[in-house]
């Protein structure tokens, strides 16, 4: 579904990302790991368009998309949920999500109002409170809601569980499962080992803006050496 190869991102004169390689098929749920300012989140935004690389190849579906604004990547089904979430604070529940509405596409899941409240029931009971009057998992709930009433074939999650209670990332864990489970393609930038093996089924390990590791979830939860090095604190 999606394919990176030789991508290299700048931020100015900063070398971010150094011939970055990735393949995430369709149902999966793929990890990027590392500690803060490997390089995850600017990936996640390489790929959405919020940045623009200076060489390398970005492909959904075969179509290349290197370059692409924002919008018309999330056209051809691509939704990001950012670590600020970025909701709109003086925005309902309700309204949120029908800002982020937009029609199905075939391939993908189709989400409505009531399959969302079906997936996040503490939204449903606050529909119409304001954003603003919502604790942080709720915030990070309604942001991932918003961006699903989209109708994306692949999701891309910064960092879902930062700053969040254990219960909160106990059904923020939960509720990726259930999203592979309706068949979406998941993306998500970690630092939390745990939180990756709960819903992972692949990992690449980021340090420096380059790869350093990649296999099964199992495989790098069982491989102490190197997440001792690239993710260890």
């Amino acid at each position: 579904m999606l394919s990176v190869r030789g991508l290299n991102t700048f931020y100015g004169q900063a070398h971010i990302l150094s011939d970055l390689e990735l393949e995430v098929a369709r149902g999966e749920v793929v990890v990027l790991l590392g500690r803060n300012g490997a390089g995850k989140s600017t990936t996640l935004k390489s790929v959405i368009g919020l940045v623009r690389p200076v060489c390398g190849e970005i492909r959904f579906h075969g179509r290349s998309i290197r370059g692409l604004p924002p919008y018309a990547v999330s056209r051809l089904g691509i939704g990001y949920v950012p670590e600020e979430r970025r909701i709109f604070t003086e925005l309902t529940v309700m309204e949120n999500l029908e800002v982020g509405r937009r029609p199905a596409r075939p391939g993908a899941p189709g989400w409505t109002v009531d399959r969302i409240f079906a997936l996040f029931p503490n939204l449903g009971e606050m529909r119409w409170r304001g954003a603003a009057m919502m604790s942080g998992g709720e915030q990070q709930m309604l942001a991932v809601a918003r961006t699903l009433m989209g109708n994306p074939a692949l999701l891309l999650l910064d960092e879902p569980s930062e700053g969040l209670a254990p219960l909160i990332v106990s059904r923020m864990a939960q509720m990726v499962r259930e999203l592979k489970s309706e068949g979406l393609t998941v993306v998500l930038a970690e630092q939390n080992l745990r939180f990756a093996a709960l819903v992972g089924d692949r990992a690449y390990v980021i340090e420096k803006g380059r790869i350093r590791h990649s296999g099964t979830m199992t495989q790098l939860a069982a491989d102490e050496p190197s997440w001792a090095a690239y993710l260890a604190v």
